[in-house]
């Protein structure tokens, strides 16, 4: 039988997103996409497999478009063999991922180059942390532009900020693959630009975690003729993540807590900072592979600094629909001890059952009963056992008088 393994996997998007970066055009053929096909071609003449192997490399580049287990080969039980490495000739949400473990991407690197240049910027800037913020959301609330909102933009972030030539390498024209009978389309769930299907239909866009790739848009909101879109590499990097963390602080906030977005010009994403003192770092991650998610987390899933008591690595809760097992594979293959994995959906309800920690804290010691807390590292605080302390006291004057807290809700 033919296995291909991950490494193999690895090599050939990264290739794939060379030629995505090219406008499709595939020939004079990147390197890694010939080593990728050369080592497939080996894979199939070791497997006994010679009159089965793609004859070439646009063919093996067709080959992509279909899922695994059409290639008449095994893979990696860490990769789903339903999965693809092409969509309608774009690389697929596993590819990108495949490309980062392999080291590296067009699309990191174009990323990379962009938040080089805003940390180097907001670090000499004496409202630095401020613009940065600032700066972020701006481009997570606004995958699309009109050229009128574009100019208005730079003009914001030009006077007295110094980002306007920044923007510019934020954004690009639409390609006219995107025009549907002279129309460009917006996905009605996270904004960014549709895609248009070979049958001249409006469709999901292969990152947008809501919908399938390819599903029909029945619902899609029509875009100015002039728009500009994010360039592929900071849609992928800064915008889809990005629109959970967003989402994630406004509830946050919403809740009454102290939530700082992009702590230090994002050492990471979220710092909650409850009324006793404690502190919660959060950081998103919106993979969709959950194992390639471990492999790039390193050896520091969340910086030490700025400090924190309690540590998350958040998941979009929308990964759960289309693969109802992800926090179970992604544990399977976890190391840290003072960082967790957990959905968002779940550590908002941590954090609003946190936020109610003070009633919910006076209430139990008086009935002496002690609340829940979610898993903290070493570096907890000490005002956590100086609330025990308040505790074990008035516990011993409830035992004094044990009708006081009768009917008391704990």
């Amino acid at each position: 039988m033919v296995r291909l393994d991950i490494p193999t996997l690895e090599q050939i998007s990264a290739g794939l997103i060379r030629v995505q970066a090219r406008q499709g055009k595939l020939y004079p053929y990147p390197q890694d996409l010939q080593l990728g096909y050369d080592r497939v071609v080996l894979a199939f003449l070791v497997g006994g497999k010679a009159l089965d192997v793609p004859d070439s490399i646009p063919e093996f580049y067709e080959l992509c478009e279909q899922p695994f287990e059409e290639w008449g080969v095994e893979i990696d039980d860490e990769i789903d063999s339903s999965d693809s490495l092409l969509f309608l000739g774009e690389p697929t949400e596993l590819t990108i991922e495949l490309a980062e473990a392999f080291g590296g991407s067009v699309l990191s690197q174009e990323q990379t180059k962009i938040a080089t240049e805003l940390l180097q910027h907001c670090q000499s800037h004496p409202q630095g942390v401020q613009i940065y913020t600032k700066f972020r959301r701006f481009i997570i609330e606004h995958p699309v532009l009109s050229n009128q909102e574009f100019v208005k933009a730079k003009g914001d972030f030009g006077l007295g900020v110094g980002l306007s030539d920044l923007l510019d390498e934020c954004y690009e024209p639409v390609p006219s693959c995107y025009e549907l009978e002279g129309n460009f389309y917006a996905c009605p769930y996270c904004h960014a630009l549709a895609g248009v299907n070979p049958q001249g239909q409006v469709i999901a866009n292969s990152s947008c975690n809501r919908c399938p790739p390819g599903r029909r848009l029945k619902r899609k909101v029509k875009l100015p003729s002039d728009c500009l879109k994010l360039k592929r590499g900071i849609e992928r990097f800064w915008f889809y993540p990005g629109r959970a963390e967003i989402q994630l602080f406004q509830k946050l906030v919403d809740l009454g807590l102290e939530v700082e977005l992009y702590p230090e010009c994002d050492r990471y994403d979220l710092r909650i900072k409850f009324s006793d003192g404690e502190v919660w770092a959060l950081d998103l991650k919106d993979y969709f592979n959950p194992y390639l998610l471990v492999r790039n987390l390193g050896d520091e899933p969340i910086p030490s600094e700025p400090s924190w008591n309690v540590a998350y690595i958040v998941i979009p809760a929308e990964r759960k629909k289309d693969r109802p097992a992800y926090l179970k594979e992604l544990k399977s293959r976890w190391r840290w001890e003072n960082v967790k994995p957990i959905f968002d959906d779940a550590v908002f309800a941590l954090a609003k059952k946190k936020a109610g920690v003070r009633e919910v804290e006076v209430q139990a010691s008086e009935a002496g009963v002690e609340s829940d807390t979610p898993p903290t590292n070493s570096k907890q605080s000490d005002t956590r056992s100086t609330n025990s302390k308040r505790g074990e006291e008035k516990s011993t004057k409830r035992d004094k008088s044990p009708t006081k807290n009768k009917g008391r809700k704990t």
